[in-house]
């Protein structure tokens, strides 16, 4: 199928693009002029790239059946309570949305729609959020069923749970530890390390999304997470071990106001509906990452 793809140059697009291309879809990207190509020449070559001022009349040509809108600016800390840049992603949105008559609409959610969590939460849960991030992200799956419910599209919001792999910013927590032990300091200072998460590795989180293409019948609100939760203190030591590592992790930090102490999301609805989708150990990700991170120390070690 022709898929066009938002976010392609971001952490997560830029797997969702790939695996798509992995499964011989004809993969159609929106490319923003500050935007960084993280692709290979092979891969690259396969991708048909459209610039937002010329994507309608240039989709009215592609005709792409599937819309996967994985753009969102202002996801990280500063950015999450902002509210000019969390509109600026609903218009964006929107925008997107009625480009082209889509056949099918997948969105990507967030685990920040329920609220504070400390427990297992399924759909069923109402959207509570906190963050102007997450009641973006709330108004934009209400215009989503809106709107394909409207043109008799078939649509999917993922609300996403904690992700993890290769290509990943230094800022989030998985590739900070690694690359706090791989630096060879002594000490990391950190919470007590008891809030539980599920960390799902970007091929997997990749490889549901795709597997939602082209389903028909099943449009609704999907959590996808990972079914391994784990503690902080046992993740940060997990790393450790794997980068064989001496650093020290001192419980000196508090947590967050309205710190969400467990975070897992039930995925049977998923399940249920696209299959199975979680086939790579945490320690065999972890791994990959490190991996990365250690082939980036040379490279750089390399140019001095």
């Amino acid at each position: 199928m022709r898929v066009f793809i938002t976010g392609a140059t971001g952490f997560l697009g830029y797997h969702i693009a790939r695996t798509c291309l992995a499964k011989g879809h004809d993969v159609v990207c929106l490319h923003r002029p500050a935007s960084v190509n993280p692709f290979s020449g092979t891969e690259n070559s396969r991708i048909t790239w459209v610039t937002e001022d010329e994507a309608r009349d240039r989709l009215g040509f592609l005709q792409p059946e599937v819309l996967i809108h994985a753009a969102w600016g202002g996801v990280s800390a500063q950015g999450r309570n902002d509210a000019t840049v969390q509109q600026a992603n609903i218009d964006l949105t929107q925008r997107i949305m009625k480009l082209y008559p889509y056949r099918q609409i997948i969105m990507l959610g967030s685990q920040d729609e329920y609220g504070r969590i400390d427990r297992e939460i399924d759909e069923q849960q109402p959207a509570c959020p906190l963050s102007e991030y997450a009641k973006a992200k709330v108004a934009c799956c209400n215009m989503l069923e809106e709107y394909a419910t409207a043109i008799k599209a078939e649509w999917q919001w993922i609300r996403i749970f904690s992700i993890y792999g290769e290509g990943q910013q230094s800022c989030w927590l998985i590739p900070s530890v690694i690359d706090k032990c791989l630096s060879g300091e002594s000490v990391m200072e950190t919470t007590p390390g008891e809030q539980i998460y599920s960390y799902l590795y970007c091929n997997d989180f990749a490889e549901a999304i795709a597997a939602c293409i082209g389903q028909t019948g099943k449009s609704g609100i999907y959590n996808l997470s990972s079914s391994h939760p784990i503690a902080l203190k046992d993740l940060f030591s997990l790393i450790k071990k794997l980068t064989k590592a001496s650093i020290s992790f001192r419980a000196t930090l508090p947590y967050r106001e309205n710190q969400s102490m467990v975070i897992l999301g039930n995925c049977h609805k998923f399940v249920n509906a696209f299959g199975a989708f979680e086939h790579t150990s945490l320690e065999e990700g972890l791994a990959n990452v490190i991996r990365e991170h250690r082939q980036a120390i040379t490279r750089q070690n390399n140019n001095i």
